[in-house]
């Protein structure tokens, strides 16, 4: 269990550790000069049953809240401390509102230096903490009276501790699983003589192992784990829920390019952004309303940095309330659905909101719009499951499976169990995958089929649309690995034909004129001589009776009809010739051990001149059909998947 103190400066936190473990946390020099703390402070205490207790020390002036805010996320409970002298403090009331904006639930207050005051002003005292909780909407805590240097009271704090360490022992595994990728918060980086860089901080996710490999965030590289500490003690392991000290290397890898508020994460989760969509609560104490495109400070894991406030609805957001807003940044950072973060004014003064990342990876354009607001609606489920049927539903166009994983650090066995349990169809190739709800999968095969009808209705002299055609039709936008699944679908289900990349209805009849119908006919019997190689463009218009120009008119109809094909400039073939082509290249190619020939074989099997044998061939090359192997050719494919050498209809 990680327990934070916190409090109003010189209200006894670090005391109170002392007491409880024995270890001082005020480590650097300027801190035993000042008698407070600066800087975050780290102890470990066994307690027998339930592990070891690590408590976190965070310093409680209000010029270092950026260093108590890097030493509160991830803990499992807070211990709240305020001296019986003083009362409830400023920094006493922002520690505990940074407290529930960061969903830490489990609170214990330390009443301390008792030992100063009359017990009429530690029942004051007892019920200034009591109205301050009801205040902040949390429930009634137990308040231990302490005096640390004395040690009273200590015992039953104490006590306290190790029956919530028990209970949260119990739950850990439900709230903190390992099956996710590593990644871990940076709070503290310095170097050991004879050990090298050691970096320290919470594990948010997954385990990680000595010799085994991260990324850090800043930079990209790669790093090497070469020692683990967990608790103060050498591991071989470190897993979520845990503090631990990291000895690291890697090449550029040093002091100078790692620090505080930098993640080591697996390779995976390395995707920087700078726009992240949150659901953002306003505090009560917040004068007035957080307008849209306000400066702030962002303070999220172990990070902060400045941000805007781009408010989604309504342009503002009132003191209490909460609302969807987009936080705009002015580098990348690195987070994932559901990290808690803290805003601060933009002079980090003051803390004046917080909330949770809804979606790491939000758009530039069209935030604020009632589809994209919906979206984060559904983003606000408190399962990846959940989420992800809930966005299928609503995306017309599939949820991206990449930046979704990404964002729920989610393992890749992890999301292929949700597809199957939500029975989602996963279209498209690996980095562009995304996912369908069968409604909406049938909706776009629909909406692709209407596109080509009106494509067919606009240019009925045309065999099809070709798929920038049809993209360019679509609203919303699909992209082109999706919608070229889509139409291989259509096609294999022969609710389409496809004609080389252009794809129409099987009802579809290209409609040409009588007299273009009569000189393609005629066309196409001088272009299939019985012998010989077939006559150019020229000598076939000539041999017609008709000028070039209406020759070629009619027979770039055939090419759309899939009647003729142009081998190359002025040179056509009729689809039977052609066939008849195809089939000696795939004899030649089988009768031979390697699959190959030579273009002197397949001159003298088709008799044609060499010349236009090897035009032939270069055409074959060039659609894919074959391929060179130095002076020979192989067959690289089926003909039936090049050729559409059957008829349409």
């Amino acid at each position: 269990m990680i327990v934070a103190t916190a409090g109003h400066v010189d209200h006894g936190k670090t005391e109170l550790i002392k007491a409880l473990t024995g270890i001082d946390t005020d480590r650097l020099p300027e801190e035993k000069a000042r008698g407070l703390s600066l800087d975050l402070g780290f102890a470990y205490h066994a307690v027998s049953g339930s592990g070891i207790i690590g408590f976190v020390d965070v310093p409680g002036h209000e010029k270092f809240i950026r260093n108590m805010l890097a030493g509160v996320v991830g803990i499992d409970l807070c211990l709240l401390v305020v001296a019986a002298d003083d009362g409830v403090m400023p920094q006493t009331r922002e520690h505990l509102a940074i407290l529930n904006l960061l969903a830490i639930e489990k609170c214990l207050v330390a009443l301390t230096k008792v030992d100063r005051v009359q017990p009429d002003r530690i029942r004051e005292v007892q019920l200034q903490v009591k109205r301050l909780f009801a205040e902040s909407g949390r429930e009634e805590c137990d308040v231990y009276p302490i005096c640390a240097p004395k040690a009273e009271g200590i015992d039953v704090l104490g006590q306290a501790l190790f029956w919530h360490a028990i209970d949260i022992s119990s739950k850990a595994n439900i709230a903190r699983a390992t099956n996710h990728f590593f990644r871990m918060a940076i709070d503290r980086v310095f170097s050991l003589k004879g050990a090298g860089l050691i970096v320290t901080g919470m594990v948010y996710s997954g385990l990680i192992h000595t010799s085994q490999t991260l990324t850090l965030s800043s930079t990209g590289s790669q790093v090497r784990i070469r020692g683990i500490r967990v608790n103060s003690q050498t591991t071989t392991c470190a897993k979520a829920g845990e503090r631990c000290a990291l000895n690291i290397t890697g090449r550029g890898i040093g002091e100078h390019s790692v620090r505080r508020g930098n993640w080591l994460m697996h390779q995976r989760l390395h995707r920087p952004t700078k726009r992240i969509d949150v659901d953002l609560e306003v505090l009560k104490s917040e004068s007035g309303v957080l307008k849209h495109w306000t400066p702030t400070h962002l303070h999220i894991g172990s990070d902060h940095l400045p941000a805007r406030v781009a408010v989604l609805s309504g342009g503002g957001i009132a003191a209490g309330k909460r609302g969807f807003a987009q936080l705009v940044l002015d580098r990348n950072i690195f987070v994932c659905h559901g990290d808690r973060f803290v805003i601060r004014d933009q002079s980090a003064q003051r803390t004046i909101a917080g909330g949770r990342v809804i979606d790491p990876f939000s758009p530039k354009r069209g935030r604020a719009k009632p589809r994209r607001i919906a979206s984060l609606k559904a983003m606000c489920c408190d399962t990846p499951a959940k989420i992800l049927r809930k966005l299928a539903d609503l995306s017309e166009t599939g949820v991206p499976l990449r930046p979704f994983a990404v964002a729920h650090n989610l393992r890749p066995p992890q999301v292929n169990a949700l597809i199957a349990s939500l029975k989602l169809r996963l279209v498209g190739s690996a980095r562009d995958e995304r996912v369908f709800c069968e409604r909406r999968w049938q909706e776009l095969l629909q909406h692709i089929e209407k596109i080509i009808a009106q494509f067919h209705r606009s240019n009925p002299s045309l065999v099809g649309a070709s798929i920038k055609d049809i993209q360019r039709q679509l609203i919303p936008f699909v992209e082109m690995v999706t919608l070229d699944a889509a139409l291989n679908l259509l096609v294999a289900e022969n609710q389409l034909g496809a004609q080389g990349k252009k794809f129409f209805l099987r009802s579809h009849a290209i409609h040409i004129s009588a007299k273009d119908t009569s000189l393609l006919a005629r066309a196409k019997v001088i272009l299939a001589p019985t012998s010989g190689s077939p006559p150019s463009l020229y000598q076939a218009a000539k041999d017609i009776g008709v000028d070039v120009s209406s020759l070629e008119k009619v027979l770039k109809i055939g090419v759309k009809l899939g009647d003729v094909a142009m081998i190359e400039k002025n040179r056509y073939l009729p689809k039977v010739l052609l066939a008849k082509f195809v089939i000696i290249a795939e004899q030649l190619a089988a009768r031979s051990d390697d699959g190959l020939f030579t273009a002197a074989n397949y001159r003298d099997e088709t008799k044609l001149g060499r010349n236009f044998a090897i035009a032939v061939l270069e055409y074959f090359d060039r659609v894919g059909f074959t391929m060179q192997v130095g002076n020979h050719r192989r067959v690289r494919c089926s003909a039936n998947s090049i050729f559409s050498l059957e008829s349409k209809n």
